[in-house]
Formats: structure tokens, sequence, C-alpha cells
């Protein structure tokens, strides 16, 4: 006896459903076709391939754990103090401030009890920020670290001493001009010290086998980043600092500082990307007028 086929395949079932539904999956992988080849893909595709969350969780872990403590005792040395600098990065308000003053000790006492094994730790932690940044960086700008030990330690023993001293002079500058310009004098400053600093930082910790003037693309687009992060810190990590001591106590406090350094990781990463696509956006421009003119 022979089936009915519309019993076998009823309506909207089975074969037509799937012929309902290719048309849409079609037109779905043919938009992630597009975007994957457009820039916004292409700048997707290269941030992914860096890992830059990861990284910037592992940056933020390895900042609190590390620069922290480097940054307070240097800090504490030069006549500074690492909670202003972390205030003054953070835009927090006078609550917010206490919280951050209530967790952090100035320095003072770490430098009256330092030893010599306790600052060789130090020092070693703030190298180890400067390994990681470079190891970013080649990634990112796919490059090879040119072999030798001590020229490595040379240089990022060279970009410890240059991040203290910049934002020791960040926050000098910042106390000095806030009653004159506030808020916005204060991120236009945040621009362009952020600029300079990346743009040649990213230059020495990649070992200068990248000019300085390709580098500039990626300073801009750092010092962008982190203006950002600074504006939207003044408007949201007060009250998430508070609510933080509110709900969790210190703990509370250290999540913010963590999320606050989680997005300085991302914008480290944002920039750098940008400033290689950049690169790659004016050599492909170029590469048409080379052949023409020939």
């Amino acid at each position: 006896m022979r089936e009915d086929p519309e019993l076998l395949d009823p309506p909207g079932s089975g074969h037509e459903a799937e012929a309902a539904q290719a048309p849409g999956w079609s037109r779905l992988r043919t938009r992630l076709a597009r975007f994957e080849q457009s820039a916004a893909g292409r700048y997707w595709a290269h941030l992914s391939t860096a890992d830059f969350m990861n990284s910037s969780f592992a940056f933020a872990a390895l900042a609190v754990l590390s620069a922290f403590p480097f940054l307070a005792v240097t800090s504490s040395v030069i006549g500074g103090d690492i909670r202003r600098a972390i205030v003054a990065r953070m835009g927090l308000n006078a609550d917010a401030t206490r919280n951050v003053n209530a967790l952090i000790s100035t320095g003072n006492h770490a430098v009256a009890t330092l030893t010599w094994i306790s600052a060789i730790v130090l020092v070693l932690g703030g190298i180890g920020m400067a390994s990681t940044l470079s190891t970013w960086y080649h990634r990112i700008f796919a490059r090879t670290p040119p072999k030798g030990l001590l020229r490595h330690l040379a240089y990022q023993a060279a970009g410890v001493v240059a991040f203290t001293f910049y934002i020791s002079f960040e926050v000098w500058l910042f106390d000095l001009v806030r009653p004159v310009g506030g808020r916005g004098l204060i991120f236009l400053l945040t621009f362009v010290f952020a600029v300079l600093f990346w743009w040649w930082s990213t230059y020495m910790l990649l070992y200068r086998q990248v000019p300085l003037r390709r580098l500039f693309p990626a300073g801009v687009a750092t010092g962008a980043c982190i203006t950002g992060l600074g504006v939207v810190s003044s408007f949201l990590f007060s009250d998430q600092v508070t609510s933080g001591q509110k709900s969790y106590g210190p703990a509370g406090v250290v999540i913010a500082l963590i999320t606050f350094l989680v997005g300085f990781g991302v914008c480290l990463h944002a920039g750098a990307v940008f400033g290689r696509m950049w690169n790659e956006w004016q050599d492909e421009r170029a590469l048409p007028e080379n052949q023409s003119g020939r």
C-alpha cells in the first residue's frame, strides 16, 4: 500500500520549513560576511585576535597587585600621593574620594618599613607591567621582540620610571589648573598628555621596531579613548564607588577600581588596534598610486 506523501511531509514542517528559513539564514550569512569585510568587522577581528577582554582583566589584576603598591611607594618618595592620582584619573567626587582614602594608605609607612627584598619585588612588579604591555603591542602590531634580556629590562625599566613621573606630573598639573578651567580643561590636558605619553611609550615598548611617525595614530586614538574613559568615569564611577562601599564595604571600592582598570586596558587595546588599521589603510591607498607611477 502506497503511503500518502502529504501525510509523510505535512505543510509547515520538514522541507517546507527549511525552505522557508533558508532565505533568512542566507541573508544573515550575507550580512555577517559584509560586516567581516567592513572596517568595523576588521577592527573587531583585530581586537579579538589580541584577546583584548581577557588581557584587560589580567591587566587589572596585575595593576592591583603590582602597579598600585609600586606607585604608592614611588609617589610617596617624590612627595606625591597615589590616592590623589586615582581620584584625579577617575574624576571622583568628595564622598568617593573619602572611600578611596579609607581603602589605600599614602605609602609613607611602606617607605619607612621598606626593605631591600620588598624594594626588589616592587621594581620587578613594575617591570612586569611594562613587559605585559610590550607583549600586547608586539601582538597587535605583529612584531617579534628582539633578543637580549638586558635590552628588554632597560626599556621596561625606563617605561616604569616614565609612567611614574607622567602620573605624578598630571596630578600636580590638574590640581594647579582645576580652579581655573574646571573639568573641561582637565579633559583637554588629559588628552594632550595621553597622546604624547602613549605615542612615545608604544614606540619604546616595541623596541623602536616601528617608526615613530607610524605610531602617532595609535597615540591619538589611545589618548581619545583614555580621555573618553575619564569623562565616563567622572559621571558614573563616583556612584559606583560609594554604592559599593555601602553594599560590600572596602571590597566594593576594589570592584569599582578593577572595573576602571579593565576599561583602561580596553582603551589601550582599542587605540593600538586603530593605529595598526590606520597604517594598513594608508598603505592600501598608497599601493595603487605607486603602481600607477611606474
